[in-house]
């Protein structure tokens, strides 16, 4: 597989993808900027005046590590960002030379990409294709070029216009078309030329292609071992470059502390978002901590931020 570079082009196209530009444009929303309210933050801590002793701030240590555990999703979310782009711009850094895998992930097999032992993405065919119904596990390294065409010759062209609006498109021509072409909007087998602009390949992964996630959590620390696990159906490729969220479905939640207390989730609604410039969460968290000197509630609300707003309350 012969792979060419064009000039002047594609010098622009490789700062471009190393800048983390050569992804289409996503949402211009951005973050809450308003700082969070919290009760564990607040020495007076609001909320618990009728059942807090001198050993508060030993019993709520629990709800501050399972807090900052839950910082977690917003990794999790712009992992999974990070991936789609890369994906999507899979020929681009083939013709410019650049690693084409997807940073911090392995592929396992099955559709399966690993990064470590925390998190897992499946791809799964959003339509039918020749190779599969929708629904199916995508069963090859979507970010090998092998998988795309066969004695193919790739060049990339990157421009930018006096108004600083960027123009990239691909070109190649193969002589086979492998499965991965369909993901693409081609057709498999037959040999040819395809010429497509960074949208037009965006547009037909989302459509072809859909991403399941799984997060294992396991964090332990001096006074606690919060552990969760979290589950987002199969969702288009193209939610990434939109408003739309990635939802955060709990399966499974486990929290004690060295003070005896166990944790129980009564309430979890949790979506990551991709805003400009990184990523968010929205919803709410409510659970129960016991067994302690004293028992209490917990309830944190994120409203487009990392960071939640959170009250207490006496059980």
């Amino acid at each position: 597989m012969k792979l060419w570079k064009t000039g002047f082009g594609v010098l622009v196209l490789c700062g471009l993808v190393t800048q983390g530009a050569c992804v289409p444009t996503g949402p211009q929303d951005t973050e809450n900027p308003a700082a969070p309210v919290s009760a564990l933050d607040d020495p007076s801590h609001p909320g618990l005046e009728s059942c807090t002793n001198a050993q508060v701030e030993s019993e709520l240590q629990l709800a501050v590590d399972f807090k900052d555990s839950c910082h977690e999703m917003v990794i999790c979310g712009g992992l999974s960002m990070a991936f789609v782009s890369t994906l999507v711009s899979v020929l681009f850094n083939s013709a410019s030379g650049n690693d084409t895998e997807a940073d911090g992930f392995r592929y396992v097999g099955e559709g399966r990409y690993a990064a470590g032992s925390q998190m897992e993405l499946t791809l799964t065919l959003g339509k039918d294709t020749s190779f599969g119904k929708a629904g199916d596990v995508i069963d090859f390294d979507v970010f090998q070029l092998g998988n795309y065409f066969t004695k193919a010759t790739v060049t990339a062209k990157a421009s930018v216009d006096t108004s600083g609006e960027t123009t990239t498109t691909v070109n190649a021509t193969y002589e086979g078309a492998q499965n991965g072409a369909e993901l693409l909007g081609l057709e498999g087998g037959a040999s040819g030329e395809l010429h497509l602009d960074l949208n037009e390949i965006a547009n037909a992964l989302s459509e072809h292609v859909l991403i399941e996630t799984r997060i294992l959590m396991r964090d332990s620390r001096e006074a606690s071992t919060v552990s969760y696990q979290l589950y987002a159906p199969p969702t288009k490729l193209g939610v990434y470059f939109s408003n739309g969220p990635m939802d955060m479905q709990l399966v499974d939640v486990a929290a004690q502390s060295t003070t005896g207390q166990v944790m129980t989730v009564t309430n979890w609604a949790m979506e990551y978002k991709t805003v400009s410039g990184g990523g968010t969460l929205d919803g709410k968290i409510d659970f129960e901590v016991r067994g302690g000197s004293f028992d209490y509630a917990a309830h944190f609300v994120y409203p487009h931020r990392k960071e939640p707003d959170v009250t207490l309350n006496c059980l």
